[in-house]
């Protein structure tokens, strides 16, 4: 015991080792989910270029679906897809879908009553001429038949089935294991594998004609992940391989006799290729990452309407397979949370031809428990002799080291060692032992001074530099009073102005006074504070209110008022929902411009904490685009329940003194300031965030010759606050026919509202006009916008064209991609100067 009391420690390590010990060796589910969690960090960083090409994959996705008709289809469809794959020579084709049932058909069981009926009666002559004709007819109406005939005559067709335990199991109408004993895999060795007692295979025409059958059974981890995958499971007394299993053994020609499992080998496929296997029998699969789509992916309806080259699908393994939404769940997995059944199929696929095997090796809990070991000594000698700074970066040195070694046995070697448990382990001890040396330096001392006068002065600093006011009084307080501390309190007073917290100030101000009433005329200042505290109400006469309440602000504080960490300097507008300010940065001496909401105000408490914490996610959305012709936002932040956001300060003005005939801007430049705002609007749409609201007071244009579009995020808070107010704030010129209708809006909205803009700007008049909002709203939906060239000759007939199909009413015949306009634009753009250089060659001869 006294050993422990004098060197703690040594004890803490001790339990602390044990407790982990014991965890390691029986598993701990939340310590194994973090363990998992650290695989799926290291799966992101795993080299994954390894070619995908050998792969495809045809989706039955929502737009086939909306373009073929609702699921499930006749399987002459699906009969269609397998010729086309023939025709193209795809080497293997996996049809990942368990056809259980023969499909019903209301039409089929009534020629079959009649077939049974007429068989039963007899007949001559005509009677058995329509008896023939009927069962010509059954046959031509067989979908069962006509996939299976298909199946049968492309020959490399695989089917998957699907295992599993019940209680009771049932073989079904025929022996299930005289069926599949010929797809058997031999076993060797004690080897732990899952095992099913019942089987969902495809109907008996179907897996007669197929090539061969495979398990497609999941195996997520307890935290519902698919990271691991059995190429074999157990049935009765055989073990039959996975679906993914055979198509690879297939495009490899590897013969079926060749596959067997050996315990401590792995899976053995032919003489070149082993499969590391956990103990349990399972494989880790490894995900292709890609910028773009890990695997070629072409929806069904494309290949059966001969839109993809069958060059595509020559030589290659094509994974038929469902991904609409409806029809079949999709599987988290480490890279992706949403991946379709597919597309874990041809990871495990791409796994096996790529060699990009994951192995747990046999000696990973030996290593266990030798790192556990390890981290007792550091925490029981190591730490406890280095004094508080070695000793954190000793910590921050081995924990990095636990790191970074599992990191690269993982990525370069494909071995998951587990290391979790060890670096919990250290966390715990270095905490421990920091804890224990603290309580031994304390009782080393009868007594620490913890009030100094210089310590509270700098903590006072410290917490007034992160805008922690009333802490830094309460620290200033303890500190005795000088001509240096009044100058501090002073300035912390000033602060207190800056963020309109009058009261406070004044308590400063009268803390001062105590001490030298004089000082720096405190008491006429006072009493401004207080006078303005009682007076004033914020949102009303303070920032985002009118513009004399900015007159007011330097009458009463002297200071210019902060916003956060941002000075606000003058007024530059009033809104819809606030007012806006030039500002300033000083941590950075940056000018910015601060658009300020008042939310407060204008609702109720719920519906206005609901509008913030839309605005927040708005703002963040918005933020994180980067893009040279959209103003940037740097902050958004909320101070008294005035919300606000700061953005790019641009000098310039906007495009509405562009709108009138008599100060249009040159064609040529028109069409180039689109082609970049349609590119901007693009770069955003590919982010996921909509605008909502474009028109020529939202686009500046720099004193550069630069465009920027700005408000992006705010346009959808103003419409939220429009719709709880039952007021449309503005005339809706530019909106689009599904913003007037109130349908959810993509990209393609502000498409519409670019080209009305567009169009306003070549031909100074608006597309679409009325005397009431009523009438105008009426205009946008239902009548066809002018011809510009009725405004404007000088507008060329290409142009009419494009701004046509940004017009366009029917979403689907509308500019889908702003870059699609760009494009256009810019050809045209190009075209004209090539005609005015011709133009001038011409001239010059």
């Amino acid at each position: 015991m006294g050993i422990l009391k004098r060197y703690p420690a040594i004890g803490i390590g001790f339990v602390i080792t044990v407790l982990f010990a014991a965890l390691f060796h029986f598993g701990n589910g939340f310590l194994d989910s973090i363990e998992y969690k650290f695989y799926d960090a290291r799966m992101s960083c795993r080299d994954s270029r390894a070619s995908a090409e050998d792969i495809v994959i045809i989706d039955i996705d929502d737009d086939s679906i909306d373009r073929l008709g609702r699921w499930p289809w006749p399987r002459v469809r699906i009969a269609e897809c397998i010729d086309r794959m023939r025709e193209a020579g795809a080497r293997v084709v996996g049809l990942n879908m368990i056809f259980s049932e023969p499909q019903e058909s209301s039409g089929l069981e009534v020629l079959d009553s009649l077939i049974r009926l007429a068989e039963i009666q007899g007949g001559k002559g005509s009677d058995t001429q329509i008896l023939d004709a009927m069962k010509a007819q059954r046959k031509a109406l067989d979908n069962d038949a006509k996939l299976a005939a298909a199946i049968r005559k492309s020959g490399n067709i695989f089917l998957p089935f699907y295992l599993k335990n019940t209680i009771a199991g049932s073989v079904g109408p025929r022996e299930a294991e005289k069926d599949l004993k010929p797809l058997a895999i031999p076993v060797s060795g004690d080897v732990r594998l899952p095992a099913g007692n019942n089987i969902t295979p495809p109907i008996a025409v179907f897996e007669d004609a197929a090539r061969g059958m495979g398990h497609v059974n999941l195996a997520p981890d307890k935290d519902g992940i698919l990271r691991r995958h059995y190429p074999v499971y157990g049935y009765r007394d055989i073990f039959l391989p996975s679906f993914s299993m055979i198509l690879a053994a297939r495009y490899l020609d590897i013969a079926p006799d060749t596959i067997r499992l050996e315990a401590g080998k792995g899976l053995l496929m032919g003489e070149n290729i082993r499969i590391p296997l956990t103990p349990g029998g399972s494989m880790l699969v490894s995900f292709r990452q890609s910028d773009t789509a890990p695997f070629k992916r072409f929806p069904f309806h494309d290949v059966l309407s001969r839109k993809i080259p069958p060059e595509i699908f020559k030589d290659k393994i094509v994974i038929i397979t469902l991904s609409a939404v409806g029809t079949v769940n999709p599987v988290a997995t480490p890279v992706d949370s949403r991946m379709s059944l597919g597309e874990f199929t041809a990871s495990i696929l791409w796994t096996v031809l790529n060699r990009q095997f994951l192995a747990s090796p046999d000696w990973d809990r030996m290593a266990g428990y030798i790192m556990i070991g390890v981290v007792f000594l550091l925490i029981a000698l190591v730490l406890p002799r280095l004094r508080a700074f070695p000793a954190a970066l000793f910590f921050l040195v081995v924990a990095g080291a636990l790191v970074a070694s599992s990191f690269w046995l993982f990525t370069e070697k494909g071995l998951w060692v587990r290391v979790t448990y060890p670096f919990l382990q250290l966390v715990c001890g270095y905490i421990g032992a920091a804890t224990a040396g603290f309580f031994m330096a304390e009782s080393d001392k009868e007594h620490v001074e913890r009030g100094s006068a210089e310590t509270n002065r700098l903590l006072g600093l410290s917490f007034q530099s992160q805008g922690m006011l009333d802490m830094a009084f309460d620290k200033f307080r303890q500190v005795p009073m000088d001509d240096q501390m009044k100058e501090v309190l002073f300035n912390l007073a000033l602060d207190f102005e800056r963020k309109r917290q009058y009261n406070k100030a004044a308590t400063v101000y009268e803390y001062i006074e105590e001490y030298d009433p004089e000082y720096k005329n405190i008491g006429e200042r006072k009493k401004k504070l207080v006078q303005a505290s009682e007076t004033m109400v914020f949102g009303d006469t303070m920032l985002g209110g009118g513009s004399g309440s900015d007159d007011l602000l330097k009458t009463v504080s002297g200071t210019r008022p902060t916003l956060g960490r941002y000075e606000i300097i003058k007024p530059l507008g009033k809104g819809a929902m606030g007012v806006v300010y030039m500002g300033k940065d000083p941590r950075i001496n940056r000018t910015t411009a601060i658009k300020t909401f008042k939310f407060a105000q204008d609702f109720e408490p719920d519906e206005a904490r609901r509008l913030k914490e839309k605005f927040f996610r708005e703002a963040e959305s918005a933020g994180n685009l980067s893009h040279p012709n959209i103003v940037n936002i740097y902050d958004a932040g909320e101070e008294q329940d005035l919300a606000y956001i700061a953005m790019e300060y641009l000098d310039g003005h906007d495009f509405s003194r562009y709108t009138r005939k008599k100060n249009m801007l040159p064609l040529r430049r028109v069409i180039d300031i689109m082609a970049e705002l349609a590119d901007a609007l693009d770069y955003a749409h590919e982010k996921g965030i909509v605008h909502r609201d474009i028109k020529p007071a939202n686009i500046m244009l720099l004193d550069s010759g630069v465009v920027k579009i700005t408000d992006f995020g705010i346009a959808r808070i103003a419409a939220s606050s429009q719709t709880q107010t039952g007021v449309v704030k503005g005339t809706p010129h530019y909106m689009s026919p599904e913003q007037i209708t109130g349908k959810k809006v993509d990209g393609r909205s502000d498409l519409f509202s670019l080209g009305t803009m567009c169009f306003q700007l070549v031909s100074g008049e608006l597309p679409f006009k009325g005397d009431s909002p009523a009438a105008l709203m009426h205009q946008i939906l239902n009548v066809r916008h002018p011809d510009p060239r009725t405004y404007n000759k000088a507008v060329l007939k290409p142009l009419v064209g494009i701004l046509d199909k940004m017009l366009e009413k029917d979403l689907k015949k509308r500019y889908q991609r702003g870059s699609h306009i760009a494009i256009h634009l810019r050809m045209l753009g190009k075209k004209m100067d090539e005609i005015r250089q011709r133009l001038k060659q011409n001239a010059g001869k």
